[in-house]
């Protein structure tokens, strides 16, 4: 991660875990390595998404810089390993981007949503705010201020309520359609 051959397009995208770190090890343990169940599930919209439907697509590595800025994440923290980490990629027109990562947060849940893993550096003041779950669990990054060993329980206990919900079925006949149909996929 990110993939060997940089790609063009905007799309959405699906990072794996698979290595030992202990609030990982039901989810490591449940997906069993069938890079099934992502810890994380993100988009990179195209550039003429807030000017309307274009049919062509992007052009641009909107996608593989995405999931590029992402393994610069993980390898700027001390408790994570970029080689315990793989993505899927699927580029898609802007039309359906927001649509597919919507649905697929709902369908799996990933731990790390939510967890501010995936927010940019933003302004001068972004030192001086509260720390992110995901940076109180895997400190390290720059530009964002150091969490707290409490910060840090809370994003364990977020890694383990979502993971129990994968083992459970899914009440909703919507999104358990929606899921089985994923998974003939994956």
């Amino acid at each position: 991660m990110p993939p060997e051959d940089p790609f063009p397009g905007a799309g959405i995208y699906a990072l794996y875990y698979s290595g030992k770190h202990n609030a990982y090890k039901k989810l490591v343990a449940l997906d069993a390595g069938r890079f099934k169940y992502p810890i994380y599930i993100g988009k990179a919209a195209g550039e003429s998404v807030k000017q309307g439907f274009n049919p062509h697509g992007s052009s641009k590595r909107k996608l593989y810089d995405r999931i590029a800025q992402h393994a610069a994440s993980i390898e700027e923290v001390d408790n994570l390993d970029l080689k315990d980490f793989c993505c899927r990629a699927l580029v898609l027109n802007d039309a359906y981007i927001a649509l597919a990562e919507a649905v697929m947060i709902r369908t799996f849940r990933p731990p790390w949503n939510g967890m501010s893993f995936g927010s940019k550096v933003v302004g001068k003041n972004r030192m001086l705010g509260k720390p992110a779950l995901w940076d109180s669990l895997h400190p390290g990054r720059g530009g964002r201020p150091a969490g707290s060993n409490e910060r840090a329980d809370e994003a364990a206990e977020l890694i383990a309520e979502r993971v129990e919900e994968l083992g459970e079925d899914i009440a909703d006949p919507t999104f358990r359609r929606m899921y089985e149909r994923i998974m003939k996929f994956v």
